[in-house]
């Protein structure tokens, strides 16, 4: 009896560690890209990792182009074929047409912008080309992402904030391109910086 009693608690805990294992498997997941400029010089890497339900995006850069400033930040659906696939860039060419091939921005639920699934928040180069940052966007969900591509932009993302009007605090409307480019990618400028996004 007393063998069978210790064969069962064996069991039980055996179980009992496969499960545990298995729960942690299934909402522990990881994901990352190595961003890298039109030449091919890369500059550092983003990682994303998920518990428990909540996203934490990393970055680590040294190198970026654009130091002092603000940078839109974001994932791209990388999903048209016609125009290529992954980070596509020709360093002689204008700098509009790199990375095209990422196509916009990863945005499953149709929302406008500010409120694509690939809006990130923007990230800040220090005077030595530098970016060390993490933040927490609950709603990535890394099953999803195996594929996509993150994006570093020449300028700020405005986020599509802009109030528009006629009184004193507010803006007149800028011309068609401007606000067609607000509505794509908050007027974030060229893409500056690629990664293809790897699940794990």
């Amino acid at each position: 009896m007393k063998h069978r009693l210790i064969a069962v608690a064996a069991g039980a805990a055996l179980v009992a560690g496969l499960v545990s294992a298995s729960t942690a498997d299934a909402r522990t997941r990881s994901a990352r890209t190595t961003l890298a400029t039109a030449d091919g010089t890369r500059i550092g890497s983003v990682e994303f990792r998920t518990d428990d339900g909540h996203t934490e995006v990393r970055v680590r850069l040294t190198g970026a182009p654009g130091i002092d400033a603000f940078h839109g930040f974001h994932i791209h659906a990388n999903d048209v074929t016609a125009n290529g696939d992954g980070c596509v860039a020709d360093p002689t060419a204008a700098p509009s047409t790199w990375f095209v091939s990422a196509d916009g921005h990863y945005n499953p639920t149709g929302q406008a912008h500010s409120h694509h699934v690939g809006d990130m928040p923007v990230v800040y180069v220090n005077a030595d080309g530098s970016v060390e940052t993490r933040f927490r966007i609950d709603k990535i969900n890394l099953a999803e992402l195996n594929g996509k591509v993150v994006i570093l932009h020449a300028g700020a993302d405005n986020y599509a904030n802009i109030p528009l009007g006629t009184g004193p605090t507010q803006y007149t409307a800028n011309s068609t391109d401007a606000t067609s480019a607000t509505a794509k990618t908050g007027n974030a400028g060229d893409r500056v910086a690629c990664g293809v996004i790897t699940s794990r």
